[in-house]
Formats: structure tokens, C-alpha cells, sequence
């Protein structure tokens, strides 16, 4: 713990030198004469989109300040030490950008980001505890051992995955749906258009059973025609709906199934935690000349004549100008109901635009989590057992064998907006396990369990906001009852300490988890691609002049690490009229403003 707070006051005391007062004009704020400070950009938040857009505009030359109303940055990138010694991360968990041009482009590994290759990524256990699947990229003999327990239709079925993820065409597909901006308004709809169709085209096997009916699927049709197996149904639709689109929203199926691509494509963990990960891009950045300010929160976007001029700070604020200029923009890091409703003042948009922003639906990704140090691995019974503590996995999901009960939980959260009860609905949960893999997260003799699965947004409970959290030892409870179905070991004499964390103390914790959303807000058809968060702001421009959007609100969410600021800088380069130089390249599908005004497209 202490190499992170430390880290966080070193930079805070760095980035107070060398650009906060660039000018030498002088202005009067309460009495006292300080120095004007100017940038070329001004990112409110430093999340790791704000992180990300701040190192990509600091390598192109670009001035820019970050401000962050934390102590630390990194937003949902967060490893804390409730115990001394035990690293748990409050939000994000997993490395979900292995097909990321970024890796390349920022050069993240000289800034000190290391990532740990898992042996056995993800094993996922039956109702009864006789079989369990294995996903792997270092190690396919686990994977196929696993596979024989369900039989040689998906042993053969397993092997097709492997053809379609490891080929160049998979990295191709996954950035024609993450690492692309949506398409100009004006631009083709049609399917022959559309960068995802082609781009699946050219995937081995997918190509060759796509039509375009797929456009209109959900995540559940599509499993449907890749597989007979009811266990990789439920794989698959279970990755969609606690990763990113519910797997029965119609036209999502194709995102939907990517996500299992997405997260097989890294298969690793960043080297002690996650916030190694946005320490390594704020590294980065500063390299590069960028400036942060931490527990610096923003109170307002200020806008003269329509046009974003810079932020005003809160008083606070520890900075002695509570006034930062951005010459050439302002990017909004907070979230898209936070930057409309709260930082920009309400004459300056339209009550039309407004009321569409009150309106946008946040259902759905909201997740119930609950840390624990434990003394030794869970223990599962059965033949699952057996391969599992041969081949311990960096994550577990269980049970894997029934869509309806995958269904009913679905149905408690988001339709009923109840939470599932273990007896009545049954719960699928999620389990990642670091400390598997990485050393640093806790000391010998013990590992740390990172355990969640969906319940509803607060702001949508049946029972009220205000009585949310009085459930929270009931999801405990409902946790640990699983835990005793399914495994020997998992009694009080094996847990040291539990920490619980529920979508509304998520959203106390990080401002930017308004509704405990991770994705944001809720990913469906209407609220996607061009429609997110909505078609207004769909290219990361807003009805503010010079004001942009990079939370994960925006196109494509928040848990492909990279994409938001990646797509960004197209738009930032048309715009702002940047030379980054031979280290960029853009997406191939992308399609700028000026192609479809000019005609040329």
C-alpha cells in the first residue's frame, strides 16, 4: 500500500512544476494575484480513458492537464491494500485489450506495465461438479483434457475456437467493433458497409456461416448456430451479459459474441494489479510533457458563446488558480449524465438535448462484488475438482450448464430489478483469481478471491434507492451459500476477511460509476455504436463546441481498456488538425467527417 500512496503524492508534488503557469498573465481571484494557466487540452477525470487520450495527445506534442477530484488516478483501475500486504481491486479486474493498437502505439511496457500469462485463463464448473470447461491460450492439452469430460462434439467445437482466436483475422474483427469510431452521420448503412460484416468475412469458420440475418440476432441466436452444446451456449451468453450487452437483446449478437473473443484474446494479468496499468499509461503521458492534478475537482466546464474555454475547479481545490484555460478543447472523462446535468451549466444546451440526457437507460451492469482473502483455494467437488486442482484457473464460472438459469437471473435483475435469491432464482457467479498467477498480490499461504454477478441499478429498485444496501449481507450470504454447494473447503476456518462492495458503494467510491454502471449505461441497440450514449455525441463531439466526451459512457464502454481514447484521436486529429507521426495508425474502417461532406465517400 504504501508504494502506491506514495506513488500518488510523488506525482501529485511533480506535476505542480514544471507547465501549471505557463503564462505570464496575471489576474485578481479573491485578493490574491496568481498566474494564469493555460493548456492546449484540459481532461476532466483521469480515468484510464482520460489517462489513455492524455498520453495519445501528450506523444503528438499536444499540451495538455489532466485534473482528477481523487487523491489517486486511475478511476475503475484500482488496487487497494485493505490489509497491508493484500492487494483487491474495488472495479476492474481484467485486462480486457489484448487486441488493442495501443500496446504498440504507446509503448506501455517502458513505462513499467508487465503482464502474467495465464496457464489456464477461465474454467467454468457444472450443476453437478462431474465436468468443467477450460479456456486457455498457453496450454490447449488443459483445454483439451477438460473438453473429453462433455464429449468429442465439443472437444471438435473447441478446437474451431482456437482456429478462429488465434488467427490475425479474430485481432482484425475485435478492432472492427472496439477499435474503430462509429460510422458519420450520412455514411452507408448498409451491411456490405458496415465494418464488423466485413470484417467477420474474413474470420476462418465464422466467415463461412455468417449471413446477414446475424444483424438482427441476439447473442443467444448466435450461440445457437455455433454450437449444439448447452454449456458453451451459457458460456458464451454469460461472458455478453456480465461483460457487455444482455445476451437476449435483438441486434447485439454480434457484439455479444465477440466479447468471448475479446477475453480469451490477452489471457494475462497486469503484474500487481490494476492500477499498475494506469500507473503505466499516466507514465506515459508524462513523459511525454503531460500535467496532472489530483484532488483537484472539477466544479464547472466553462462555455463562452458555445465554445468549452476550460474548467473551473472547486475551492477545495488545493491549486492556488482554481481556473485552468484549454486553448483548443475540453474532454470530459466524467460520465455523460455527470457532464451535462452537473458540470455544464443548463443555458448552454438545449431543454431538448436535456431531457435526452436525463433519459438515457443505465440497466444493466451493475455488479454486486464481493472480496476475499482466503487460506486456500477453493476446493470443488466432483471430477471438476479433481482437473481444477491439477489446473488451477485464473477465473471461474458456475454453474455453466443452464440457460434457464442464466435467464432467471437475468429476469430478477433487470426486468424484475429485485435481487436474485440463491434459492429461488439460483445465481451465476463470476470468480477471478489473481493471486494464481501474480506473486504481489498477497503473501504466501493465502490468495485472493474476486467474486461478482449482476443485481439491479440502484436508481432502478423495486424497493427504493435508499433501501439498496440493506441487502448487502444477504448477497454476502447468498455467496458463500454457492461457495458451499459447490466446494469442500470454503467454511469459516478457510476465509480471513470479506470485503463487499455493491453497485451504490460503487458509485459513492468513483464518480463515474453513476448507477454502479461498469459498462456506463446500458448497452443495447439504441444505445450503441452511433447511438451512444446517444446519436448526438456519437463521435465523441457534443453540442458544445470544443467539448468532447471519453468516459466509457461513449462508444465502445468501458471494458475494452484503450478504445475510447484510441477512436478519439481520430476525430481529435480531424479536428484539432494534429501530426502524430509515423508511431499512429488509424483503424482501416474508419470513415472522417470531411470524406462524407465532401462527397468523396
Amino acid at each position: 500500500m504504501s508504494c502506491l500512496i506514495g506513488a500518488g503524492l510523488l506525482h501529485f508534488a511533480f506535476h505542480l512544476d514544471p507547465h501549471v503557469a505557463r503564462s505570464s498573465v496575471h489576474y485578481q481571484e479573491k485578493g490574491v494575484q496568481v498566474k494564469e494557466q493555460r493548456y492546449d487540452v484540459v481532461i476532466v477525470g483521469g480515468g484510464p480513458n482520460g489517462l489513455g487520450i492524455a498520453a495519445y495527445l501528450a506523444k503528438c506534442g499536444v499540451k495538455v492537464c489532466v485534473v482528477e477530484s481523487r487523491l489517486e488516478i486511475g478511476g475503475g483501475c484500482e488496487t487497494i491494500e485493505p490489509i497491508p500486504g493484500f492487494r483487491i481491486e474495488p472495479h476492474a479486474a481484467y485486462n480486457y485489450a489484448g487486441a488493442s493498437p495501443a500496446w504498440e502505439q504507446l509503448e506501455l511496457w517502458k513505462y513499467g506495465l508487465r503482464i502474467v500469462p495465464c496457464e489456464v485463463w477461465g474454467t467454468a464448473v457444472s450443476s453437478d461438479c462431474q465436468r468443467a470447461t477450460a479456456a486457455s491460450r498457453e496450454n490447449k492439452e488443459v483445454v483439451r483434457e477438460a473438453m473429453k469430460m462433455w464429449g468429442e462434439d465439443v472437444a471438435a467445437q473447441t478446437e474451431a475456437i482456437y482456429s478462429i482466436l488465434e488467427s490475425p483475422e479474430c485481432t482484425e474483427f475485435l478492432r472492427s467493433i472496439y477499435w474503430t469510431p462509429p460510422l458519420p452521420e450520412g455514411y452507408s448503412r448498409d451491411p456490405k458497409d458496415l465494418p464488423w460484416v466485413k470484417a467477420i468475412k474474413k474470420v476462418p469458420l465464422l466467415g463461412q456461416v455468417y449471413d446477414d440475418s446475424w444483424l438482427d440476432m441476439s447473442t443467444y441466436d448466435i450461440s445457437n448456430l455455433l454450437t449444439s452444446q448447452e454449456a458453451q451456449k451459457v458460456g458464451i451468453c454469460v461472458a455478453a451479459y456480465q461483460s457487455g450487452p444482455n445476451h437476449l437483446s435483438k441486434g447485439m449478437g454480434i457484439v455479444g459474441t465477440a466479447i468471448t473473443f475479446l477475453i480469451m484474446h490477452a489471457c494475462g494479468v497486469f503484474l500487481g494489479g490494476m492500477h499498475s496499468y494506469a500507473h503505466a499509461v499516466m507514465r506515459c503521458a508524462l513523459a511525454h510533457g503531460a500535467t496532472f492534478l489530483t484532488n483537484s475537482r472539477v466544479e464547472e466546464i466553462i462555455v463562452e458563446s458555445g465554445e468549452a474555454k476550460g474548467v473551473r475547479l472547486a475551492d477545495t481545490s488545493p491549486a492556488a488558480n482554481k481556473v485552468i484555460w484549454a486553448d483548443k478543447a475540453v474532454i470530459s472523462n466524467a460520465h455523460v449524465k455527470s457532464t451535462f446535468l452537473e458540470l455544464v451549466d443548463a443555458k448552454h444546451l438545449d431543454a431538448a438535448f436535456l431531457q435526452k440526457v436525463k433519459d438515457i437507460n443505465l440497466n444493466g451492469g451493475s455488479l454486486f462484488k464481493l472480496d476475499m482473502i482466503v487460506k486456500e483455494l477453493p476446493r470443488f467437488k466432483g471430477k471438476a475438482g479433481e482437473f481444477m486442482d491439477k489446473h488451477p484457473a485464473l477465473g471461474v464460472v458456475f454453474p455453466i450448464d443452464s440457460m434457464d438459469v442464466l435467464n432467471r437471473h437475468r429476469n430478477a435483475a433487470d426486468a424484475e430489478c429485485r435481487f436474485p435469491s440463491f434459492d429461488k432464482d439460483e445465481i451465476i457467479m463470476f470468480t477471478v483469481r489473481s493471486s494464481v498467477y501474480d506473486p504481489t498480490r498477497c503473501p504466501p499461504g493465502y490468495h485472493i478471491l474476486y467474486n461478482f454477478f449482476p443485481v439491479p441499478v440502484p436508481e432502478y429498485f423495486v424497493d427504493g434507492k435508499e433501501n439498496y444496501n440493506k441487502h448487502k449481507d444477504e448477497m454476502v450470504d447468498a455467496m458463500l451459500s454457492m461457495y458451499r454447494k459447490y466446494c469442500t473447503n470454503m467454511g469459516d476456518d478457510n476465509i480471513v476477511a470479506k470485503f463487499p462492495l455493491s453497485p451504490l458503494d460503487s458509485s459513492f467510491r468513483n464518480l463515474g460509476f453513476v448507477g454502479g454502471n461498469w459498462e456506463g449505461i446500458r448497452v443495447c441497440q439504441d444505445q450503441w455504436g452511433e447511438n451512444r450514449p446517444l446519436p448526438e455525441c456519437a463521435r465523441y463531439r457534443t453540442p458544445i463546441d470544443k467539448l468532447y466526451l471519453c468516459n466509457q459512457t461513449s462508444h465502445p464502454g468501458g471494458l475494452a481498456l484503450m478504445a475510447v481514447p484510441y477512436n478519439l484521436m481520430h476525430i481529435l486529429i480531424e479536428d484539432l488538425d494534429l501530426k502524430p507521426g509515423g508511431w499512429w495508425y488509424p483503424s482501416p474502417y474508419y470513415v472522417s467527417d470531411r470524406e462524407v461532406h465532401s462527397g468523396e465517400i
